[in-house]
């Protein structure tokens, strides 16, 4: 599979703004940070239909996106608007479709395969640097290397897949018990305070003051702001109106012509600066009354227990008050029976899953190959689906995350018989050396040169990467304005 070009628009505009991605290798590069290098790279991943989580100041939903790539020979259009996903002609709705989605596009039915394919392919710059072989990579994507391994194997006929199934169903009763258990703490609770009235008013009104004066200062900043964005957009139509006429004016010393443009608009471009300023104050402003804001609004929610629920029905709350034959006692009893069954049944899942596959001790010789490689120590014998991480940080972490994840990638391609783009975004931070990154670049390269590589960073890794495009990135891909809406 090679990505060919990515287009981005707001929804009101009708400019597409077009990234040419059809090289081997791709550098999203600029020497600063909050550019726009992490927002492209998971921009193209949430038009691939992975559910990705906004950055710092860019909401997706804002936006349209259009993919052009190459796979197996055919040619795909992806377009993602929202929670429509549209695949040629095939549409399918997001996040309810997903695995329907990748099935089309990849070609890849196995429901464990799908579920770990984001954390294979991909190094988010946080989290994807230390991924070793499970937790969250990015947003509600995990990895599993047990359900990752078992996708592999594709052995319905393995007693794991019946386990998987009473896992799931033990999940599903857990649910239903915890909210039988939420309903009898809420009856205790309104039984407990007087004629079964909830009081509303233990808010701390100091609090509940404080938030009101930010809510308060929060318009007085927006309304400036709004006001100061108008008049900067009031006078760029201006200049450009006056512009489009053409408009000269005699010099009186000499009689020559002067054009009438943003040059030589008296005051233009010192008024236009001086907004600027006040804009961007004025957005940093904003942005501090609501973290303040939030802070204030999470110490309240704090204080909210069950006595004092502002959201809570009073209908609702007489009708949990009578509901017959529930007791808190019975409940946790059942809820800790449960519980025990599925760690059970979890560690039953775990031994099968480390039983007669061949996919581990393939990973096993790959790892071996790349710590070596990478100058770490790695024991054959070690078990790959530890927990124990102790004494591994920094360098050594990242490179043991590497040396497992070229595992993965390495696994998949085989499995599904063809080469993903592999994604990474530099680690941020200053735990892992430029050099480092040079070496696991250049494995990448040397290695998995069937995949391409899309890489973000404030290096162009000249060096380590050869015949990259590098696509510099000024921050202006993604609307400013949009860029700071809520």
């Amino acid at each position: 599979m090679k990505l060919l070009e990515f287009k981005i628009r707001e929804y009101h505009s009708y400019n597409w703004k077009t990234v040419d991605l059809n090289s081997d290798v791709c550098v999203f590069y600029s020497k600063n940070n909050s550019t726009g290098k992490t927002t492209l790279m998971r921009a193209i991943l949430y038009t691939l239909g992975f559910s990705i989580p906004n950055t710092d100041f860019v909401r997706f939903e804002h936006y349209e996106f259009i993919l052009e790539l190459s796979h197996q020979d055919k040619h795909y259009t992806l377009m993602r608007k929202d929670q429509l996903l549209k695949i040629n002609d095939t549409e399918f709705d997001l996040p309810v479709e997903q695995s329907a989605a990748h099935t089309f596009l990849f070609g890849i039915a196995n429901a464990e395969i799908l579920y770990n394919l984001l954390a294979t392919i991909y190094f988010d710059q946080e989290k994807g640097w230390t991924l070793l072989n499970r937790g969250t990579i990015i947003g509600t994507n995990r990895f599993s290397i047990e359900s990752f391994f078992r996708g592999l194997k594709n052995d319905e006929s393995d007693e794991s897949y019946e386990i998987v199934a009473k896992i799931s169903a033990l999940d599903k009763k857990i649910a239903q018990y915890n909210l039988m258990s939420n309903i009898a703490e809420y009856q205790m609770a309104i039984n407990q305070a007087d004629d079964s009235v909830i009081d509303y008013q233990t808010f701390d009104q100091e609090l509940t003051a404080q938030i009101g004066e930010k809510e308060l200062l929060l318009k007085e900043v927006e309304a400036e702001l709004a006001l100061v964005t108008d008049i900067i957009k009031s006078n760029k139509s201006f200049s450009d109106y006056i512009e489009c006429r053409k408009i000269f004016v005699r010099n009186p010393i000499d009689d020559s012509p002067i054009p009438v443009n943003r040059e030589t608009l008296f005051d233009y471009q010192d008024v236009t600066e001086i907004n600027q300023v006040r804009r961007s104050m004025l957005v940093s402003r904003r942005n501090i009354i609501k973290k303040q804001l939030a802070d204030l609004t999470s110490q309240q929610e704090k204080q909210v227990r069950l006595f004092n629920l502002p959201t809570l029905d009073e209908e609702l709350t007489r009708r949990l008050a009578n509901i017959q034959g529930i007791s808190a006692v019975e409940v946790d009893s059942i809820l800790k029976k449960l519980k025990k069954e599925k760690t059970d049944l979890t560690n039953a899942l775990k031994s099968r899953t480390k039983t007669s596959n061949p996919w581990i001790h393939k990973a096993y010789e790959i790892i071996c190959k790349y710590t070596q490689e990478l100058n770490l120590s790695f024991d054959y014998k070690i078990d790959i689906f530890t927990h124990n991480l102790k004494g591994k940080s920094g360098d050594v972490l990242h490179k043991m995350v590497f040396a497992y994840r070229l595992a993965y990638i390495k696994l998949l391609s085989e499995k599904i018989g063809y080469a993903l783009p592999i994604f990474c975004d530099s680690p941020s931070g200053r735990e892992v050396e430029k050099d480092t990154i040079d070496i696991m670049l250049k494995i990448l390269q040397r290695d998995f040169s069937e995949h391409q590589l899309i890489v973000a960073s404030i290096f162009k890794y000249e060096d380590a990467l050869s015949n990259a495009r590098i696509i510099e990135m000024d921050g202006t891909l993604f609307n400013q304005q949009t860029m700071f809406d809520s």
